[in-house]
């Protein structure tokens, strides 16, 4: 939050003066946050319209800026739910100023996604059918294939999230008893990525397209109409739109999302909430049904996603002890822990059933 203020006061006038906006134009109406990381933004009022202040991931480029807009412009031109971009005077929707690449994108007002709420099925099914609409409207997206370097692919994410569980495994910050839950969980991961990459990569590969590439329910709001809101495209590339799937289809069948956000633990015993799953699968195929052979690789694309959502997620104050203030409930962290043991049982023995959930939507 802090930077974000410091942003705010140092920086604002400057960027703002891209657009042609004086401090009398704007007045700051709030903070927002978003994403996994719960990155805090300055909201601000513009006339009568509202807009968040975004400035782009310093690991990205300009070109990743120009693909991202156009991509996201794509999308709303498809009736999908994407924030606008405003634009500078001379037609430009960014500014490239010293400390990075800034945007003003408009806000659309949503409730977020919280697990027990009244309308969570709801919310679910929309959120599972918006996911369905964008891959079908990026299919004719007129653009280059926009790949990220090769530590980027799922696979290399999927082995770079294992050892990193296992290094936490290995430092010794931890109780014995949750490392000892963690080398398992890498052991398991190492024993089955590579049975999963060869089965994904095998022809005929599964579609690929450009993809939102970060698609949960932090990045979404909702309204009467379902979901209101996409946001931070941030993560947007060209990729096997499977991939997409399982990680939404783990993150809202497989966690549960408090509100106010707090670590996101699992929701069943083992697995996947399966009536959830059925409803998630069941709206996106609607929307999108699976190429021939697709929906069989599905069990394998969660394979690739597990280790990324249980590091981000599941056990993020586990493999991120630093950023948490003091050690983690041994009892919590062990129930979650079993939960990472048993998911491959509850994997293999509904491998079937959520193919063809989707086959059959």
């Amino acid at each position: 939050m802090g930077g974000d203020v410091y942003l705010l006061e140092e920086n604002a006038i400057e960027v703002l003066s891209y657009w042609g906006l004086n401090p009398g134009d704007w007045q700051v109406a709030g903070v927002i946050t978003s994403g996994l990381e719960s990155i805090a933004r300055p909201l601000l009022e513009i006339g009568d319209q509202r807009y968040v202040l975004r400035r782009q991931p310093p690991d990205l480029t300009e070109n990743d800026t120009l693909f991202r807009h156009a991509f996201m412009r794509h999308l709303a031109a498809r009736d999908l739910p994407v924030p606008a971009f405003l634009p500078r005077p001379e037609g430009h929707t960014y500014a490239v100023v010293n400390d990075g690449i800034y945007e003003l994108q408009t806000w659309r007002v949503g409730n977020r996604y919280a697990t027990g709420d009244p309308e969570e099925d709801d919310m679910l099914e929309a959120a599972a059918a918006t996911l369905g609409r964008l891959h079908q409207a990026s299919a004719d997206f007129q653009w280059q294939h926009h790949t990220r370097s090769d530590d980027r692919t799922g696979a290399a994410l999927a082995q770079a999230y294992t050892s990193l569980i296992r290094e936490q495994a290995e430092r010794g910050a931890l109780p014995e008893s949750i490392a000892a839950g963690l080398a398992r969980v890498a052991d398991a991961c190492d024993e089955r990525l590579s049975a999963a990459v060869e089965a994904l990569e095998a022809p005929p590969r599964p579609p690929e397209l450009h993809i939102h590439g970060d698609y949960q329910a932090h990045n979404l709001a909702f309204g009467p109409q379902g979901v209101a809101a996409l946001y931070d495209f941030d993560a947007a590339r060209w990729e096997r739109r499977l991939d997409e799937l399982a990680y939404s289809l783990l993150l809202f069948a497989g966690v549960r999302w408090d509100d106010p956000p707090t670590i996101t633990p699992p929701l069943v015993d083992d697995g996947l909430d399966v009536l959830r799953a059925h409803r998630y699968l069941s709206a996106y195929g609607r929307e999108a049904p699976p190429a021939e052979g697709e929906a069989r690789l599905l069990a394998d694309a969660l394979t690739l996603t597990f280790p990324i959502v249980f590091a981000n997620a599941i056990a993020e104050d586990l493999v991120y002890p630093d950023d948490y203030d003091g050690p983690p409930d041994e009892e919590d962290a062990l129930a979650r822990l079993h939960w990472a043991d048993t998911f491959w049982l509850w994997l293999d023995r509904y491998r079937d059933t959520l193919a063809e959930t989707w086959e059959h939507a």
